[in-house]
Parts: structure tokens; sequence; C-alpha cells
């Protein structure tokens, strides 16, 4: 962009200076800004500021203020101590010239702005910077810094200043304490600043008191607003002032009756609630024993009063919200003095606090006191919690006042969380919608920490209210009871008073009403009502006799579109709890889930669920041939789908849409218009391999089982029932990934089945044995999709051998060893595909730790050079995960010991040849080339080599000095000290630091933000 060039008049100055804030295109605006800005910082700026000062123009006066900051932050160390006083008589003499000529208030605050820049860089030259300004507003005109020991009281001073006076005063206080505020308290550099500022506390409390002072002048000037906001920025200065406290603190304790004063004054009553709400929030401790009681007498006033009431009935303006939230603030500054206080002023506060909860108007759309208000009483709730069981049980005679309020508490809420109606919330935007949803989980937080304190009476006491609202048909009411119903039920043990009191409600007629047609019950009722039966599944583990009724409510919502989610899921978790119960239901349950299927096309993720519950059932039955005749009923659902699917595949031709096992594969989200023949098989595949998944996911067993790691594999009968079953998913799982071999997902799926068997360690259909899974994986070409999740599930397979019998383990990665290194081999890169680089490295790494013959055995032998430079050509990478498994892999094979001698031979051998590469490999990364939070990982081989290798001291020094190593900015003898440091801590904890260090030194100062 072509700059403009610098003007060569003053007038031409001005100009530039009104197109900047008159409209114009950005580039416009951005080439003035760069022109003025150089004239900023060029030698004339003082000048420049000066001349433009006395220009009528206000955005002139503005920008020539604007200049004395720039030119006081760039170039206060060039002005001498007289220069430096001279600067501040001008500056005060134009900002008591803008208050007397009528210039614009940001332009006296500009000014107010430049003399904190001021003092900020000569505070040493007017330490009482405030009562000088004072003293220069009282006598109209900027007098010498020595004058002001001639000065009168700052309280006379400030007693003869008009309003307009007083309003800059207060502007300059403010900014003032803000801006050195911004600068660090810790920094010898501003330690002064901020000591001098202290020695302002009596000043800037004349001044504001006289702020407060109530007066009747009509004015446009709102001196007291102004001053309630300076009030607050020093209040919030000086908690964090930690020396010489008395300075600041106590003259501005001095302030806050006078600021109290102020929430007569309407026109003020917002600012001062915002001053009181912040102090008490953020600063409780600043105010005094006195300050408090006076605090409870306003609240206890009937000018409180009016505005408590003007807020229940659904005043929710400014005002009335700024009302509760300073009550609020109040209550959480004294909340363990209100909770054990049993005086009448204490509590009748509390019951204004619990009154909040039910203002007018609905949660977060009208009422946003509410959240605020709950927020208090989970504080109060867990207070009291800490009470409960620190306190001795004479000492609480607060306690039945306490528990009182949290009646009314609860009650109100339980009220308050009541949906509105649905032509009302439909008015709602997202945000009212999510705003109130979350309300009700707070509630619902809330509750389960007032069970803490009350038990089972909490239980009892939303029973109550579930049935009396049953009665009366009140359907918003029994949806809250039964929502803080479920809210408690992390709570309930197999307490049979819990019990009991859960009985009335599952007993109720409110179960068979949900299971009745005809829409009686309203949605959100029937969701909470089935998520009801969900969350209390342990119940019905203990109760069976409702359990059937339960799940038949459970299946008949199923199929519809906005309960069917919800329902699979609860039938899921239902049926994986009470899994034992039921197994005599296991056919009825196949019969019903086939009845639902070839009525409709169900959501997807809700089929899954209830293929997963009915497998959980399947599971748990006891005998085995039942147990495989009913496994092989739902497969057969399942498989029907996936022979459907290859048929079509095969015969395009036979696609009939009218079909419903054919509207399985299109998805319900496809907008592309009617989707292909080929798309629809490969759905289809794809929902039956999530079934056959959720199947595998549900025969997992939930208990636990020894295994005999020393004894021999179990014998498996090839001519078996199980065995057949096995043998016919695999068939089914490899023909459709080679019908369908370009799919991701397909892959995935098939991996996640494998999964599921691979943490099991006894006999099930999805527990395949060993070398039928090894089969499967060295069968896999190299241009399989998704060769990661491959390699992936590889690991976990080798994770599974471990975990069982030892006998075969060897045979099996022998096997798996050459497929797992060709694929790294077809990698162009090492980087290429970081998935198959990390779970590829990860699993050798496996294999090396428990059998080293199977590694250093593997034929051909090229396969393993290949991968140990493979390895360290990762480890001198730039990928974070792969990088890291060559780390763990390469500290792993350093530290490598085995008690055969031929093979321990072949390990050294190996070692002496790697050594120097693994060394310069290490040192060229610690020498800047890694990513600094790559260091801790890379200690680990550098620490395991030099306590495991006597040679590891001369592989480190020539990888030091090699000609690969990255940095010029560490001298021989630095990397001379780092070698003797690393060897010399031999692996201790600090190598870590020392590497950081190094890395450091190595990649320059300009990485210092980096340490």
């Amino acid at each position: 962009m072509e700059q403009l060039p610098l003007p060569t008049s003053l007038a031409e100055v001005e100009e530039l200076i009104r197109a900047l804030y008159a409209p114009n295109t950005p580039e416009t605006i951005s080439k003035v800004q760069e022109v003025l800005h150089r004239l900023q910082r060029s030698p004339q700026g003082w000048q420049l500021a000066q001349s433009l000062i006395s220009n009528p123009d206000n955005s002139i006066k503005f920008y020539a203020a604007l200049t004395l900051i720039v030119k006081l932050n760039r170039e206060s160390a060039n002005l001498s101590e007289d220069d430096a006083k001279e600067l501040l008589q001008n500056i005060v003499g134009w900002t008591l010239q803008s208050l007397s000529d009528g210039s614009g208030a940001f332009v006296t605050k500009k000014l107010c702005s430049a003399l904190v820049t001021h003092f900020i860089y000569f505070s040493q030259l007017w330490p009482r910077c405030l009562r000088q300004f004072l003293f220069c507003l009282d006598v109209e005109r900027s007098v010498p810094i020595e004058a002001l020991d001639e000065a009168l009281e700052t309280n006379i001073i400030v007693s003869t200043l008009s309003r307009e006076k007083l309003t800059v005063a207060i502007w300059f206080a403010s900014s003032l304490v803000e801006e050195i505020g911004k600068t660090d308290m810790n920094s010898l550099k501003y330690a002064q600043v901020h000591d001098r500022l202290l020695r302002n506390g009596s000043d800037i409390a004349c001044l504001l008191a006289r702020g407060f002072a109530q007066s009747t002048e009509s004015t446009t000037v709102d001196v007291e607003a102004e001053a309630l906001s300076c009030f607050q920025s020093w209040i919030l200065y000086a908690q964090r002032v930690s020396s010489n406290f008395d300075l600041l603190v106590n003259p501005l304790r001095e302030l806050v009756e006078p600021a109290m004063r102020c929430f007569g004054n309407e026109t003020h009553f917002q600012p001062t609630a915002e001053l009181f709400s912040d102090v008490l929030s953020n600063y409780s401790s600043f105010f005094t024993a006195a300050h408090y009681d006076a605090l409870a007498s306003l609240f206890d006033s009937p000018w409180a009063a009016k505005h408590y009431d003007e807020l229940l009935i659904g005043d929710h303006n400014t005002d009335g919200i700024s009302f509760g939230l300073l009550m609020l603030a109040y209550g959480d500054a004294k909340v363990q003095d209100l909770m054990t206080s049993t005086d009448a002023r204490s509590q009748r506060f509390l019951e204004r606090l619990s009154g909040l909860l039910a203002a007018n108007g609905y949660v977060a759309a009208d009422d946003l006191v509410f959240v605020p208000a709950l927020e208090f009483w989970s504080t109060f709730v867990e207070t009291m919690i800490d009470s409960a069981y620190t306190d001795e049980e004479e000492s609480q005679s607060w306690r039945p006042n306490a528990d009182q309020h949290l009646k009314t508490v609860v009650m109100n809420c339980w009220r308050k969380i009541q949906w509105p109606p649905v032509e009302h919330f439909a008015e709602w935007d997202s945000t009212e919608r999510a705003g109130f949803s979350d309300a009700r989980k707070d509630v619902a937080d809330m509750l389960q920490s007032i069970f803490t304190l009350n038990g089972v009476s909490l239980i009892s006491f939303f029973v109550d209210l579930f049935l009396q609202s049953l009665a009366a048909r009140s359907w918003a009411e029994v949806e809250a009871s039964a929502f803080c119903l479920s809210a408690l039920s992390d709570c309930t043990t197999d307490d049979p008073q819990s019990d009991f009191e859960l009985s009335k409600v599952f007993s109720s007629p409110f179960f068979d009403l949900l299971g009745q047609a005809g829409g009686l019950i309203p949605l959100r009722l029937r969701q909470t009502g089935l998520s009801l039966i969900e969350r209390y599944c342990e119940y019905f583990e203990r109760h069976a006799e409702y359990l059937p009724h339960a799940l038949n409510l459970l299946f008949a919502a199923v199929g519809d579109s906005i309960l069917g989610g919800p329902s699979a899921r609860s039938i899921s978790t239902l049926c994986s709890s009470c899994r034992s119960i039921l197994t005599g239901e296991a056919g009825a349950f196949i019969r019903h889930y086939q009845t639902i299927r070839s009525g409709q096309v169900l959501d997807s993720i809700a089929e899954e669920r209830i293929i997963h519950a009915i497998a959980s059932i399947i599971q748990a039955i006891v005998d085995e041939g039942q147990r495989l005749q009913m496994f092989e009923e739902l497969y057969a659902i399942i498989k029907g789908d996936f022979e459907r699917s290859l048929l079509l595949k095969a015969q395009p031709n036979l696609l009939d849409m009218s079909d419903p096992n054919f509207l399985r594969g299109v998805e319900s989200s496809n907008t592309q218009g009617a989707p292909s023949a080929e798309d629809i098989s490969l759905q289809i595949s794809l929902r039956a391999l999530r079934c056959l998944s959720s199947m595998a996911k549900g025969m997992q067993d939930v208990k636990d089982h020894v295994v005999e790691l020393e004894a021999d594999p179990r014998p498996v009968s090839r001519q078996g029932r199980l065995t057949n079953i096995q043998s016919d998913i695999i068939r089914l799982m490899v023909e459709v990934q080679r019908t369908f071999n370009t799919s991701g997902e397909l892959v995935e799926i098939i991996c996640n089945i494998f999964r599921a068997g691979f943490s099991e360690t006894e006999p099930g259909p999805f527990v395949f044995p060993a070398e039928v899974v090894t089969d499967f994986f060295i069968q896999q070409p190299l241009e399989t999709p998704r060769s990661g999740t491959l390699l992936s599930t590889a690991c976990s397979f080798v994770g599974s051998l471990y975990r069982g019998p030892r006998t075969f383990v060897p045979i099996h990665l022998a096997r798996l060893l050459p497929w797992v290194i060709t694929m790294l081999q077809a990698l162009p890169e090492p980087e290429s595909d970081t998935e198959i680089a990390q779970n590829g490295i990860s699993f050798v790494d496996r294999v090396m730790s428990r059998y080293p013959d199977v590694l250093f055995q593997l034929q051909p032998s090229q396969l393993l050079e290949f991968f140990f430079m493979f390895t360290l050509k990762v480890l001198n990478g730039k990928e974070p995960l792969p990088k890291s498994a060559a780390a763990d892999f390469w500290t792993g094979f350093i530290s490598l010991r085995n008690e055969d001698i031929v093979l321990q031979t072949t390990i050294a051998n190996a070692m002496n040849h790697l050594g120097p590469l693994i060394a310069q490999t290490l040192v060229r990364n610690m020498g800047g080339n890694a990513a600094r939070s790559e260091l801790d990982k890379l200690s680990d081989p550098l620490k395991k080599l030099v306590t495991q290798h006597v040679k590891a001291q001369s592989w480190l020094e020539q990888a030091l000095f090699h000609e690969s190593f990255p940095s010029t900015q560490v001298t021989p003898l630095e990397k001379m000290a780092f070698l003797k440091k690393v060897v010399g801590l031999r692996g201790a904890r600090q190598t870590n630091q020392l590497v950081r260090e190094f890395w450091l030194s190595c990649r320059g100062s300009n990485f210092t933000y980096a340490s």
C-alpha cells in the first residue's frame, strides 16, 4: 500500500486528523493513521501537540492529548526534571482550559489520562498528585508543585469545587487508579508508583465524600454516579495491596456509609447496587462488622421490602434484578453467619432469599434471578453439610431453622422447574430454552446435596407430590415430581425405606396411563416417566415384579419418532442391569423385536440398543445349549440383513423400495435424491454390522474370572455348535469386507466386533480362536482402508493374548509381525499415515517387551533392519504421536536384557550397531529439532542409554560434534558441560530439566517464552 507523504503545515495535519475521524474507507483510514503515527513518533511530536491543543475542534484536541501520551510512553526517559515539571504544568493548564472553553468530555478525559501517564513516569515530582490537581482546580490555574505547601486542607478545597470541577477531579482519580492498576505491583520499575498512589488515600476519601454528598442542584453533571464508579475502582485496587494497607483501605472504608446513602436516589440505585454487589462478591473483608450491620438494617427496611415485593411480582427490569443480586451477594458473604444465626432479622432475610426462588415468570425467559438464587442455596446446603460433619451435635441449635428454609427452597424449586405450556415454550429462543433446561439440571444437583442432609425424607416428599399431582391430573406437577425423583436415583441404595417409597410410584396408575394410546399423557411427561424407569434400574433388580410392565412400556415407545431413542437406551440399561432376572424372557424379547422391525424401519441407534439389550439377557442364560439357541435366533435376523445386502449388491434389479427390508438401507438424513442399489446394499451391511457389534458388546461377561496364565489352552471342539457360530460370523464379515472393499467405516466396525471378544476370558460367540483372528489380520491387503485401525486392533489382540495362556502366543506373534512391518514398508514416508506408523511401532514394542526372541528371529531378517531404521526416522521426525511411540520403543530396546545367552548376544550386537544412531537422533532432537512438549518423552531413552551402556558417553559425544547437529548457538565447551552433567546424573529425574535447558540454549534467546 502506497504511503501518504508527511504534511508540510499545521493546517495539513489538522486536515489529516479530521479525515481520521470522518467516514472513510478502511484503506484511507489506515493510510492516515500511518502518517499520524509517524508524526507522533517524530522529534516534532511535542511541539505538534502543543500547537494542536488550542484548536477549537474537539477531535484535534483529542489527538493532541493522545500525542502527549504517546510521547510520554516513548520518550519520558529523555526529559529532564525541569522539562517534566514544565510539561506537567502545561498539561494541567490545558485540562483546566478544556473545562472552561466547553471542550467535549472525551477531550478532558484524555487530558486526565495524559496526567496519569505523567504520574506513572514522574511520580516523584508530585507524589500527592490528586491533592495537587484539586488545588489547581480550586485556584483555576496551573500552579507549581512547590506551591502545594500553601494549599488549604483537602476537605476544604473540595468543599468549594463546583460539580463540574468535582466531576473532572473524579475522572482523573478514576483514570489514575485504573491505569496504575494495570502495571505490575511486584515490578521494581513500578513499585514506587504504587507506593505513592497509596499516599493519595486520604485525598480520594475527601473527594469522593464530597461526590456522594446529596445535592438538589439541577445539573446535567451526574457527580454521584461518577463517584460511585471511581469508588469501585479504588476498592478493586485496594484488594490487591499487600503493603501499607491501612494508608488506603481505612480512608476508603469511611466512604461506605456515604455511598450507601446513594441507594435512596432512584437514579443511582443501579450503580450503587453494582458497587456493593461487586465488593461483597469479590472483596467481602473490605466491609467491617458495622458495615454489615448497616446493610442488614437496610435489607430489613420498608425501602427494601418495596423493592423485594416488586421483584417477586415479576418486576424483572434492571433495578429489580440488581436488587435481587445485591441480596444474594450479601447472603454469599455472610452465608456461615446467616446459617447459624437464630435472630429474627436473619430469619427474615433467609425467608426472602428463599422467596427469590418463587418470583413470577419462567426461569431464563422472564426470571433472571432464579439461577443466582439457586447458586446461593447450593452454597448454603454445602455449608450445612460441612458443619454437619465438623460441629458437635449439641451446638447445632440453628439446624431446625435451616431445615425449614430448605423445605421452602425445595418446594419453590419444584414449582419453578415445571415446564410452561407447549405454545408458550414454542415462543422462546434457543438461549431461553437452554437456560431453562440448565436450571433444571442445577436444581437436580442441589437436590442430591440436600439428600445428604435429609435422606429418605426427601424421596418421601417428592413421592407424595407425585401422587397428589397424579390424582389431580396436574401433568406439569407430575413431571416435575418425576424429574426430581430421577435426580435422586444416584443417591438411593438398597435401603428398604427408599424402596418402600419408590414402590408407591411404580405401582401407581401413572404407568398404566403412560402405556395408553390417545395422548392423555403429554410428551414431556412421557419422556420423563420413561427416563425414571431407566434411572431406577437397580430398584427393578430388587423388585422384579415391576420389571415386565416397565419393559413393556419402553418397548411400546420404541417406534415413536421422539421417544424411540431414549426408550431404546432405557431398555438397554435396564436389560443389562437386570439380565439375570430376564433370562426366561429372551425368546419373547426376540419375537417382540421381530414384530417391531417388521412393522417399521427403526432408528438405527435405537435398534442397536435393543439388540444390545437382548444380547445382555442371552449372555446371562446359564445353560449353554439354551444360550446358544437364543443367540442363533437373534443372529439369524441380522444374518438375513447381510445376505440381503450381498444379494442386492450382486443383483441391483432386485431393489424394491416398497420393501421395508430395503428401506433399512436408506439413511433418513439423505437429501440427495433416491440412492442407488449399491449405496443401499452398503448401508444395509453397515447397519447389520453395527447391530452385530452391539450383540458382541451385549454378550460380554459382566463377572470377573480368574485366568491361569501358565495353564494349557482350553480345548475347543472344532465340531461344536459354538465353533460353527464363530465360523459363520467370521465368514460373513470376510465376505462383506471383500464385497465392499473400499469402505473404511465397515473395517472400523469389524475391528470393534473383534475388540469386544478380546476382553473376554470365557468362551463365547465373539471370543474367536487366536488363529482365526491372526488369519483375518494377515490376509488383509496393504490397500485396506483404515489400516491404522487394523493395526490398533492388532495391538489390542496382543494384549488379550498376554492375558491368556502363553503356550501358543509366540506362534501368533511370529505370524503377525511380518504383516505389521510390511504395512510400514508400504508407506511412502513414515509420516504419510501417522496412525499406521504409531500403531505399527506400538505393536512391535509390545512384542519385544514380552517375546524379544520372536522379534530377533523375524524372517526375512531385512524386515527387522528396515523396522529399526524406520523407527529412528520417525524419532527424528515431526509427528508427535508416532514419535512418542518410537521413543517408547527405543527406551525398551535400550533396556532389553535376556537370560538366553545367544539372544543376549544378538541384542548386544544390535545395540553396538544402533547405539551411535540412537544417540545421534536423540542429540539432534535435544539440539533444537524437537518440540518442547516432546523433551520429557525423549529424555527417557537418553536416561536408559547412560545407565545401561558403557559406550553411551562416546556415542553422545560423537553425536554432539557431528555435522548433523542442528544448532550453532552453543559452544563446544557448553556441549561438553551438558554431556558431563547428563552422564553424572545417571538417569536421575533432573536429566529432564537439564535437557530442557540445553534445548533452550540451542534454540537461542528468541525461544525463551517456551521455557
